[in-house]
């Protein structure tokens, strides 16, 4: 693994973004938009003053630089420099030679011109990696964030392998999740957690049982799984997120405990070859009369990765398939 470290301009980072050749998504990497507008501003403020900012780090493929580490550096920059929105009212003027210039509250376009002059000339320390193995990657990135605030399911990215890390990417793009989990559940990666657990359950048989939703099986899962990827299996799921994906609208709500379980059960009934249309009006009714549902609920109560209660929500499903 070869890295290089580069000092890029913002205004060079803002162009490279633009063009492409940099891009925000890699499959280790949390989604934009994590921070506040609180941490934005500090970045904004702290280039503008001259401190210290993190280095970020990218990967170099086919001349396109993908970020694993920065993704949030980044996309704040870009933000604010596209007038997406104003730094926060409590910052305090900045010294730009002899003259000092009010910041607070300011979208980028309303900044004085040395303003912007002075933050489209910082730098950023960019490192550049080149001839690297995903496993060299994942290993740097657990030890890059070793001590950031990921959750528990980010944590696991560095454990799978790349046959596991490319599956869950394929299913996590499908635009069936930006339906249903709102944009504060999609920063926190739920919809890898969903996807994780999907998978664990088409992998249920008589020979394994997943045990239960605690990161110590999904820890488990993972190790067992990272060998054993079927490609077959992920592209019924991925058809089963498009047969749900086209029959909800936009504003379709769905408990989070039991997203996993409907996707499951729609590819229970793409394997047994049973009606679609029969299974997706029984998700339907289950989800109209969701809050009467006392048999269900009491599986989506306190310690719901608990192997009784997911077990529990997962016989209703079956039970549910099972009927069709």
């Amino acid at each position: 693994m070869n890295i290089a470290s580069k000092n890029k301009p913002v205004q060079t980072i803002f162009n490279q973004i633009k063009r492409g050749n940099i891009v925000l998504t890699h499959k280790l990497q949390r989604r934009e938009g994590a921070w506040n507008k609180q941490q934005k501003s500090l970045l904004v403020d702290s280039l503008l003053r001259g401190y210290a900012v993190n280095p970020t780090y990218t990967v170099i493929e086919a001349n396109v630089h993908s970020v694993i580490d920065g993704v949030q550096r980044f996309s704040t920059l870009v933000g604010f420099m596209n007038d997406e929105f104003s730094l926060s009212k409590n910052l305090q003027p900045v010294k730009i030679g002899n003259d000092s210039y009010e910041i607070a509250g300011k979208k980028f376009s309303k900044l004085d011109d040395p303003v912007k002059d002075e933050l489209s000339s910082a730098q950023i320390q960019v490192y550049e990696i080149t001839e690297y193995t995903d496993k060299d990657i994942r290993e740097m990135f657990r030890r890059l964030n070793s001590g950031k605030p990921l959750n528990t399911v980010q944590k696991m990215t560095p454990d799978m392998s790349d046959e596991l890390c490319a599956a869950v990417s394929s299913i996590i793009e499908h635009p069936f999740f930006e339906k249903v989990l709102t944009g504060a559940q999609l920063k926190s990666s739920v919809d890898m957690a969903i996807a994780l657990e999907v998978l664990m359950l088409s992998e249920m048989s008589n020979e394994y049982d997943f045990g239960s939703f605690s990161r110590t099986d999904r820890e488990k899962f993972i190790q067992y799984y990272n060998d054993k990827v079927n490609a077959d299996k992920n592209s019924i799921i991925i058809q089963s997120l498009d047969k749900l994906d086209g029959a909800f609208d936009e504003d379709v709500k769905i408990p989070k405990t039991s997203i996993s379980m409907i996707i499951y059960g729609m590819y229970r009934i793409l394997k047994d070859n049973k009606s679609t249309e029969k299974y997706i009006a029984a998700v339907k009714d289950f989800l109209e009369n969701y809050d009467s549902n006392e048999a269900y609920i009491k599986f989506t109560k306190e310690g719901t990765s608990h192997a009784e209660n997911v077990k529990g929500r997962l016989d209703y499903f079956r039970n549910m398939v099972k009927n069709i």
